[in-house]
């Protein structure tokens, strides 16, 4: 009789956790009693997770999908809490920003982060790093504003554009951190708020989407960093305010956020291959002001959270060719 082991060289292996993902792989889990198995997505898709503890628009994100990190945002007045994802659920943790705070541009891990300006009541030029346990107060940047991307990591960040009174409203402003100071460095293109919509490393960053106030359109242009200048790539497909990303600058995502003026949102996304943009899945839910995971996160394995109108839904993204594990049965 052909066997498992003949046909591979081995048994099947009896284990208590799942293991690192290697497609085609196929095991017993003995905690769950079930067969699994290893393999990718056909087609994208999004599914929820689980709630956050309260409703919040406005939220700063970073991290992957299964170890992420939301801080800030706004329940009506502004908030200074940190929350942890693991894949499912939703902690709060005990160290809270030093000043509250919604709409901050955050960027790097779950255990390393630094999240810059935003409205504490006014636009601020606050910046804070995170160590996995608490925020200690850094240096500032020279712009007090809000709204604005980031990318990079909790020592070498990069923010651009951004709502802000100097410029009465949209600025192009991008700003470097060294890891103990804020440099600026040449400006965007087109000045405009651009939200989370920013992924890639401080040398190598894109910017998408966004919109200019007063509302004279929600912008689709997409804008490259090379550590010295801008260049611009092929627009979206759909201008869009108040969304997320995930990825880099040759492969991400944007979803969620806002198409027009209305007080919900849209769950639509579009994912980027380093030369078009094209239509993916929608999610349940559409929202604006969400929170998103930035660079740390993948075009194929994003995360959103929370979003106005004020919501506590957290919806998970796998694009095709994704790894995940099935559960093997007999139908």
């Amino acid at each position: 009789m052909t066997t498992y082991k003949g046909i591979n060289g081995f048994a099947v292996q009896s284990v208590a956790t799942d293991p690192t993902f290697n497609e085609g792989q196929v095991w017993y889990n003995n905690a769950t009693y079930a067969f699994k198995l290893a393999a990718l997505t056909t087609s994208a898709a999004w599914s929820s997770g689980g709630n956050m503890p309260s409703s919040k628009e406005g939220m700063g994100g970073a991290g992957t999908q299964t170890a992420g990190l939301g801080n800030g945002g706004t329940t009506g007045s502004n908030s200074n809490q940190t929350l942890l994802y693991n894949g499912s659920t939703w902690t709060v943790s005990p160290g809270n920003m030093n000043t509250a705070r919604a709409y901050c541009a955050t960027t790097g891990t779950q255990t390393a982060a630094i999240s810059a300006n935003g409205n504490s009541g006014s636009y601020s030029t606050n910046s804070e790093t995170w160590s996995g346990t608490a925020w200690t107060t850094t240096a500032s940047p020279s712009l007090a504003s809000g709204i604005r991307a980031a990318s990079g990591t909790s020592t070498a960040a990069l923010i651009s554009g951004g709502y802000s009174p100097t410029y009465q409203y949209n600025t192009p402003e991008v700003e470097a951190w060294s890891g103990s100071a804020w440099t600026t460095v040449t400006g965007l293109t087109t000045a405009r708020t651009t939200g989370q919509g920013g992924v890639g490393t401080q040398t190598t960053a894109m910017v998408m989407g966004g919109f200019t106030y007063p509302p004279s359109g929600y912008r689709a242009e997409v804008e490259l960093y090379n550590g010295t200048s801008w260049t611009n790539l092929t627009s979206m497909n759909t201008g869009k305010r108040y969304h997320a990303a995930s990825g880099s600058p040759s492969s991400a995502l944007v979803y969620f956020g806002s198409t027009a003026p209305q007080p919900g949102g849209t769950a639509a996304s579009e994912i980027w291959n380093g030369a078009t943009w094209t239509a993916s899945a929608t999610g349940s839910t559409g929202r604006q002001s969400v929170g998103g995971l930035g660079n740390s996160g993948t075009s194929t394995a994003a995360l959103v959270f929370g979003g106005a109108p004020y919501s506590n839904l957290t919806e998970s993204y796998l694009g095709a060719g994704a790894p995940v594990t099935r559960t093997i049965t007999t139908s």
